[in-house]
């Protein structure tokens, strides 16, 4: 089997990527490599930042030739170029034609899930948060469903795809709704190989280091600006128990490197599950805070393990699961052990990878 993985997200494609190869399937990666976060890729698909429209086209229509021959190709998104609808449509048509099977992965704010959540349908969504109604990004997805382009490319390629992979809950349930014979959730990948078990938290450690990742521009849609707020008040609190360590804008690399000498990462309040940089805490056993509500536990099968702080929660309710970590430090490094686990269980990418491959097969 020869896989294209098309576009990529936080290494969402990189991750799945090392476990099929660890399964002896040939695999390539062609990716923007999410724009600064500079994602490892195969084939290089991120655009000039001079003179974009011409020098992109000249680059894209170099590496067409090694976007043919593939009985699988995956995609990260409706639009996985990250550009503009009529270049994704026509690399679109180029893809169906050289190609065996298309796949699409709901991993992103594309329509489908936009206009599902934007009816109120979900229980958790960015969308319904009155404190970021008037953020820029919030305003831009709003008013894409205005754009018929824009949309009738997600369709398009919706409607082609012979499966369509889902990350998490939200993604899953706008998608099911629309097609349910062939919309699965499987979940992100992580190569928990790749990551030792890095937390040295124990019953006599004196000051807690919560971790902080900044996206700029995406502070207040992640609800970071919350968690941060939270976190100022906890260690206004308990000044000698708490540090709290915040990075803006890192290359992936180098923000794994900084969450070496942390205990906690407070990755996101308003997700509906996690995303890869919670995945990589919790693989190096950093006890992790994001969206982790029991829909999240139910899909996947989780009955027991459930070692996620969940923060999508009010703000009384997450200074509380704060303080309940600096009254039980005894108990920190057995939850530790516990995030670490729960990734290898749940998302280990040579796990992941089989299930991406059972769901292709049983739709070719």
């Amino acid at each position: 089997m020869k896989v294209l993985l098309l576009g990529d997200y936080s290494g969402l494609h990189l991750n799945l990527a090392q476990g099929l190869k660890m399964l002896n399937i040939d695999v390539t990666v062609a990716s923007n490599g999410d724009g600064w976060k500079d994602i490892p890729r195969n084939v290089d698909l991120k655009q000039p930042e001079k003179f974009k429209r011409i020098r992109f086209l000249t680059k894209l229509s170099k590496a067409l030739p090694q976007l043919k021959g593939y009985d699988i190709v995956q995609l990260i998104n409706p639009i996985f170029l990250g550009t503009h609808p009529w270049l994704n449509d026509l690399v679109f048509q180029f893809i169906k034609k050289h190609n065996q099977y298309i796949f699409l992965g709901a991993n992103g704010m594309d329509y489908y899930y936009c206009s599902y959540a934007m009816q109120g349908k979900l229980k958790h969504s960015v969308f319904q948060v009155p404190d970021i109604k008037d953020d820029p990004l919030i305003k831009q997805h709003k008013q894409a469903l205005n754009n018929k382009m824009w949309v009738q490319s997600n369709i398009n390629v919706a409607k082609y795809a012979h499966g369509i992979t889902a990350c998490n809950v939200g993604y899953f349930m706008a998608y099911k709704a629309i097609y349910p014979d062939k919309t699965t959730h499987i979940p992100l990948p992580i190569d928990t190989s790749k990551y030792a078990f890095i937390n040295n938290i124990n019953k006599n450690t004196k000051a807690i280091t919560f971790f902080i990742g900044k996206i700029k521009g995406r502070e207040r849609r992640k609800g970071i600006d919350v968690i941060e707020r939270n976190l100022l008040n906890l260690k206004q609190k308990y000044p000698h128990d708490v540090m709290i360590k915040t990075i803006s804008n890192l290359p992936t690399a180098q923000y794994t490197k900084e969450l070496n000498d942390s205990h906690v990462l407070c990755d996101q309040k308003y997700s509906y599950g996690i995303g890869m940089n919670a995945l990589i805490g919790l693989s190096k056993g950093l006890i992790t805070g994001s969206g982790a509500d029991e829909e999240m536990y139910q899909l996947i099968g989780e009955n027991k393990n459930r070692p996620i702080i969940n923060l999508n929660v009010s703000d009384n309710d997450m200074l509380n699961s704060f303080e309940k970590l600096i009254a039980n430090k005894s108990k920190l490094r057995e939850q530790a052990i516990a995030s670490r686990n729960f990734a290898i269980k749940h998302h280990d990418t040579i796990k992941i990878a089989q299930e991406y491959i059972d769901f292709w097969k049983s739709k070719m």
